[in-house]
Parts: C-alpha cells; sequence; structure tokens
C-alpha cells in the first residue's frame, strides 16, 4: 500500500540551513573524528546492510571520514565499515539535547513541531487504513532526539498509551532495553523515528523486535531515503548528508528486501518529505561553477509554485528524501 501525503505548504529555507544546523554538523562531525583518532575504537567492515549484497558489488559513494558504498542491487547507502553500538550511542548521548532535563525553549522548540504532528496523524491514518485499534504505542529513542516530542504526545495524543524509551547508556549491542519494553508494555506499535539511519546493525535492531514482539505488532519506520532525488544530485554533498546520522541510508528496495527477508509483511510506505526542493534550490543558487543538465536551470529560476508542484510529484513518486514505512510481524 502506497500513501502519499500532499502538501500545505513548503517549509522556510531558514527551517533547513542557518547556525544551529551547521553547530550540530560540527558536533556530529567532531564526534566521528573522535572515534577516528581513538586507536581503541574497533571497526567493522560490514557489505550493504539492506540487501546484504557484498561491498565489492557496490559503487563508491563518498568518503566522509569514513568509506561510503551506494549498493549496486538495491541501491541502499551505507557507511562500509562502522563502530560498536556502545559507541555510538556514548556519543550521542553527550549532544545537548540527551543530557537529562534538556527543554528546548524558543525556536529551537519549534523545530521538530510540523514533524511532531505529521508523525502523530501518519499513526492515526495508519490505524483507519487498517480498521484497527492502534492503543499502545512504544516510542524507542525519539524522544532523546527530539526532547520537546514527549510533551507534544501527551498534549495531542489522549487517544493513547505510550511509552517513550530514550537512549541509555547501558543499551548494548543486542537492544535488550527495548526487547525488554516490548515484552513489558506489550505495544500495538513501535515507532522507530530517524533511528534504523543511526545503528550500526539495523538488521538487529528490526530482528530483536520481531523476536520480542507480539504476531501483528506494527513496526512504524521513518528514515532518509536514498531514492530521493537530494540524494541523487548532490550525493555525499547533501546538506543532509551526516555520516554518524547516515550510517545506513535506505532505499526503498532495500528496506523492503530487509524486512521480508526478517520475516516481516509490508504494509505501507510513502517518501512523504518537504524539504528536497528548498535543499536542492537552495545548492543550486549558492553552486555558480556547478551545471546540471535541466536541473541546475529548473531550480535557479523556480518560484514557489513550481517548486511545491515538484515537492508533490516526487512524493507520489517515492522520490523524496524522507522514507516511511509501516511493517507487521
Amino acid at each position: 500500500m502506497q500513501t502519499p501525503v500532499f502538501l500545505d505548504h513548503l517549509p522556510d529555507v531558514s527551517d533547513v540551513s542557518g547556525g544551529k544546523t551547521e553547530r550540530y554538523r560540527h558536533l556530529r562531525n567532531n564526534a566521528l573524528l573522535e572515534l577516528l583518532l581513538d586507536s581503541s575504537t574497533q571497526w567493522h567492515d560490514r557489505d550493504c546492510p539492506a540487501c546484504g549484497s557484498p561491498v565489492a558489488q557496490s559503487q563508491t559513494f563518498g568518503q566522509a571520514f569514513i568509506p561510503f558504498q551506494r549498493c549496486a542491487a538495491c541501491n541502499t547507502i551505507y557507511a562500509a565499515r562502522v563502530p560498536a553500538q556502545q559507541r555510538l550511542d556514548a556519543l550521542r548521548l553527550q549532544l545537548p539535547q540527551a543530557q537529562p532535563g534538556t527543554t528546548p525553549a524558543g525556536d529551537e522548540a519549534e523545530d521538530h513541531s510540523f514533524e511532531f504532528i505529521s508523525t502523530l496523524n501518519w499513526v492515526s491514518l495508519t490505524a483507519g487504513h487498517l480498521g484497527r485499534g492502534i492503543d499502545r504505542v512504544l516510542d524507542y529513542r525519539f524522544t532523546t532526539h527530539a526532547p520537546r516530542w514527549e510533551d507534544v504526545v501527551a498534549k495531542l495524543s489522549h487517544n493513547r498509551r505510550w511509552q517513550h524509551l530514550p537512549l541509555a547508556a547501558e543499551t548494548g549491542e543486542g537492544f535488550d532495553d527495548l526487547a525488554e519494553a516490548v515484552d513489558t508494555f506489550r505495544p500495538d506499535a513501535i515507532l522507530i523515528q530517524a533511528e534504523m539511519d543511526r545503528v550500526a546493525s539495523p538488521d538487529r535492531l528490526l530482528d530483536r523486535i520481531r523476536q520480542a514482539a507480539r504476531p501483528g505488532t506494527l513496526v512504524f519506520i521513518a528514515s532518509s531515503c536514498a531514492d530521493g532525488l537530494e540524494y541523487e544530485l548532490l550525493g555525499s554533498a547533501s546538506p543532509s548528508f551526516i555520516p554518524l546520522d547516515r550510517l545506513t541510508v535506505f532505499s526503498i528496495a532495500g528496506l523492503e528486501t530487509l524486512a521480508r527477508r526478517l520475516g516481516y509483511e509490508v504494509l505501507e510506505k510513502s517518501t512523504p518529505g518537504r524539504r528536497d526542493a528548498i535543499i536542492l534550490r537552495q545548492y543550486f543558487l549558492q553552486a555558480n561553477n556547478d551545471n546540471v543538465p535541466f536541473w541546475s536551470g529548473f531550480f535557479r529560476d523556480a518560484d514557489k509554485d513550481r517548486l511545491t508542484d515538484l515537492q508533490i510529484l516526487l512524493q507520489r513518486s517515492l522520490r523524496s528524501s524522507l522514507l516511511r514505512f509501516v511493517i507487521q510481524t
């Protein structure tokens, strides 16, 4: 089932660029340099984490501190070597928004406002499409990435019971905290928002859920999309490509292959992104020396109506840079 999400408006360019975005990028790149300079860091080589194709059959995507490949079989973008999950978690816990008691204020509190409402609507619409009740939802780690999320859920999602499972230093490689929470809370649905990109072994994460959850449990996955026009045109120069946050950028075919290989049923897939056209226009307005046939002139001349039409086309064609899947155990 494909579920396009149409635009009400495009975001302002200030929402996708600016000082806060650059500071975050520097923090994450510095964390990656810390890993690379630490002689005790253990790195693990891997093949395509989506379809399993050997790295030798992939194409080079970029060298963003560590080598990234684009799978020739399924188009997934992935880091060819990754550190242990504990190290990745420890570095994320150093981010300001991950500190206990963090409460965003002012503009920072509004950064994810549309994303929050869109996610809640996504769960509600899926429940309606499938004709089934979703009474208990387990949120895995998104509340650490976006602290205001838990407050919005409490305010706007009164018809559902939510449990938020934040990132914890003692999680370990096997996602034991997640398995324990699933066994205790017995959710109807599990939300994995912006997490599949960041873990060393996304297949292990999904497999642990499948083993712990009841049959028929829904898993909502939101991540970046390798099939998006932004990645197709800009590659590793995309402003959305922050290596530690994009260890895996799944394609539609790649995530579908992984889900089915692990025994899931794929119920919905969509790419309801809103930012591709704005990001690309900003890039081509600034990159005076770049001359990509058709696209350079398109974005430099495009008005807001043309950008909106393009973004809707990308959504309907599964070519936006935000991917959403609903799969079932």
